[in-house]
C-alpha cells in the first residue's frame, strides 16, 4: 500500500475523547527515536487524524514486528495502537495496549502518567475497577491539580469495586472543585449515598439535582427519600410540587398522590387529584379508582360529590358489595326507590361480604315504601343470617303490625 507521506512534527498527542489533568514535572531519561521510527510515528499521526484506521494498523504492525526498536520506539508504538483501539471503540484492547506501553517505561514520566489517566478512564468504562483503581493511585500521587472530571472517574472505580466511602470522598472533592457539578456526579453520590442509607445525605443531593437540573425523577426520589424516614408532610409536600409543575403523569403517581393527602388527613385535595386524573384520562378509572374518590368525597364530608363515584365504583365492581356501600348512602338520605334498586343489585351480582345486612336493608327500604310483601321476604332471608337476626325480627313485628293493624 503505497501513500504519500507529509514531514510533520512528532505529536504523541492525547485523543480528544481522553483528556488528563496536568502532572509534574519527574525527570526520566528516554532513548531517541530514530529516523526509522521517526517516519512510521508521523505516518500513524497523520492517518489516525484523518481516520485511516487501515493504514494506522498497517504501520503499527510494521513497527510491531521490527526487531531492532528501542523502549521509547516500542512505547510510542504501544501508545498508538492504545488510540486506534481507542477510535475504534475497542476498548478492551486499547486498555491492554496502554498497559503494554506503561510496562515499557519508555515515554517521558509525564506522558507516561497520561497513558495511565487514559488507560484508567477505559478499565473504569469496561468496568475492571481493581485495574483502574490501580493505575489512579499512581496518578493522583503525581499529578498537579487533578480536575473535577478526574476525581469523579476515580469514584466511579471505587463504586464499582463496592468501596462506597472512597468512592464518595472523590465523589465530593469533584463536586466541591466545579463551579456547577455535572449531574452525573451528583447522581453519581445520591446513588451512593442511598445504598449506605445515608438519606440525610441523599435529601441535600437531590435538593441540587433539582435547584441545576430539574427533573421527575429526582422529585420523586425526593419524596422516597422522605417517606423512608417518615416524613410523610414533607414527601406529600415534594410529590405535590412535581404534580404542580406537570411532572406527575402516570396513573401510579397520580394515586399515590391521592393516597398521601388521604393518610395526613387532607381528603378533599386527594378528592380534588383523583376527580381530574379520571377526568383527563391518567387514571384509568376502574372499580377501585372510583370507590377511591368516593371515599375521599366523604371523608372530606361531601356526600352529593360522593353519590356519582359510588354510582360509577358499582357500575364497574364485579361483585354486589359496592352496590351496597352505594344504598347505604342512599338510604342516609332516603331515597329509598332507589337504594331498593341498589340492594337489587348488590344481591344480583352477589359475592357479598354481609349477605343478611343487605337483606335487612332491602327489608327497610320496602318498608318504606309501603311494600309490606317484600319487605317480609327480605326480613325473613335476614333472619337466617345469625348477625341480622335480632333486627330482622324485630322489622319483621313491625311490618306484621302495618299488615294486620
Amino acid at each position: 500500500m503505497v501513500r504519500r507521506v507529509a514531514i510533520l512534527p512528532i505529536l504523541i498527542a492525547i485523543p480528544a475523547v481522553l483528556l488528563a489533568a496536568p502532572s509534574v514535572r519527574v525527570e526520566r531519561q528516554v532513548e531517541n527515536v530514530g529516523p526509522w521510527a521517526f517516519k512510521r510515528i508521523q505516518m500513524f499521526h497523520e492517518d489516525l487524524r484523518e481516520e485511516r484506521f487501515d493504514y494506522v494498523r498497517e504501520t503499527l504492525d510494521e513497527m510491531r514486528d521490527h526487531p531492532k526498536l528501542n523502549s521509547h520506539e516500542r512505547a510510542i508504538m504501544w501508545q498508538g495502537y492504545g488510540y486506534l483501539y481507542i477510535s475504534t471503540e475497542d476498548y478492551e484492547r486499547a486498555a491492554d495496549a496502554l498497559g503494554k506501553c506503561i510496562e515499557t517505561q519508555g515515554l517521558p514520566f509525564s506522558s507516561e502518567l497520561h497513558a495511565r489517566y487514559n488507560r484508567a478512564q477505559i478499565l473504569v468504562m469496561r468496568e475492571r475497577s481493581e485495574d483502574a483503581i490501580a493505575e489512579f493511585e499512581v496518578w493522583f500521587q503525581y499529578a498537579r491539580k487533578p480536575s473535577p472530571s478526574a476525581y469523579y472517574m476515580a469514584a466511579m472505580a471505587y463504586m464499582q469495586s463496592g468501596k462506597n466511602q472512597k468512592a464518595l470522598e472523590y465523589a465530593d472533592l469533584a463536586i466541591a472543585g466545579a463551579s456547577q457539578p455535572k449531574e452525573s456526579w451528583l447522581q453519581l453520590k445520591n446513588a451512593m449515598l442511598v445504598e449506605e442509607k445515608d438519606y440525610d445525605g441523599a435529601e441535600k443531593v437531590l435538593e441540587q439535582l433539582i435547584e441545576l437540573y430539574p427533573k421527575k425523577t429526582y422529585w420523586m426520589q425526593l419524596a422516597a427519600v422522605y417517606s423512608e424516614t417518615r416524613r410523610h408532610e414533607r414527601a406529600l409536600s415534594t410529590l405535590e410540587m412535581a404534580y404542580l409543575q406537570g411532572y406527575l403523569d402516570k396513573e401510579s403517581e397520580r394515586l399515590t398522590l391521592a393516597q398521601m393527602y388521604l393518610f395526613n388527613q387532607i381528603p378533599y385535595e386527594a378528592a380534588e387529584v383523583l376527580r381530574d386524573s379520571l377526568e383527563d384520562g391518567v387514571v384509568d378509572g376502574d372499580a377501585k379508582d372510583w370507590e377511591l374518590l368516593a371515599d375521599s368525597w366523604l371523608h372530606a364530608r361531601e356526600r352529593d360529590k360522593a353519590l356519582p363515584a359510588m354510582r360509577k365504583a358499582a357500575e364497574l365492581s364485579g361483585d354486589g358489595n359496592t352496590y351496597l356501600r352505594l344504598a347505604q348512602l342512599l338510604i342516609d338520605r332516603e331515597e329509598w326507590s332507589e337504594a331498593r334498586h341498589a340492594l337489587e343489585q348488590a344481591l344480583a351480582k352477589g359475592n357479598l361480604r354481609h349477605p343478611g345486612h343487605t337483606q335487612l336493608l332491602l327489608g327497610i327500604a320496602d318498608a318504606n315504601e309501603n311494600r309490606w310483601g317484600d319487605a317480609q321476604q327480605a326480613f325473613a332471608k335476614a333472619q337466617q343470617d345469625e348477625k341480622t337476626r335480632k333486627a330482622a325480627d324485630y322489622w319483621l313485628r313491625q311490618v306484621d303490625k302495618e299488615m294486620h293493624g
